[in-house]
């Protein structure tokens, strides 16, 4: 399984969550995601996403298609970090 992880402002919040949802709708192989707003600037969004592979995740997140839609919902792109990461644990502190 892969995880992406994408940190990216946003011009308005709605718009781009319009954009997002239809993306998640017809984007093949996502099987997972989550989503972030940051606290204290609402411009600020990151998203988790899983894949069964990297090659169906980079091929869903580097498509023209993709970077075309990215845009038209109102992503700075040159605030856009995507990268893909393979999970090393989970869990729940113990606490005394």
């Amino acid at each position: 399984m892969t995880t992406v992880l994408c940190h990216c402002r946003v011009a308005d919040y709605d718009v781009w969550r319009r954009g997002y949802d239809h993306a998640l709708e017809v984007t093949p192989g996502v099987r997972s995601f989550r989503a972030w707003r940051a606290q204290d600037d609402p411009s600020l969004v990151m998203i988790e996403e899983t894949f069964d592979t990297r090659e169906q995740a980079h091929a869903a997140w580097t498509s023209a298609e993709t970077r075309a839609a990215m845009e038209a919902d109102g992503i700075d792109m040159s605030s856009l970090w995507v990268d893909y990461f393979d999970e090393i644990g989970s869990g729940v502190p113990a606490h005394e």
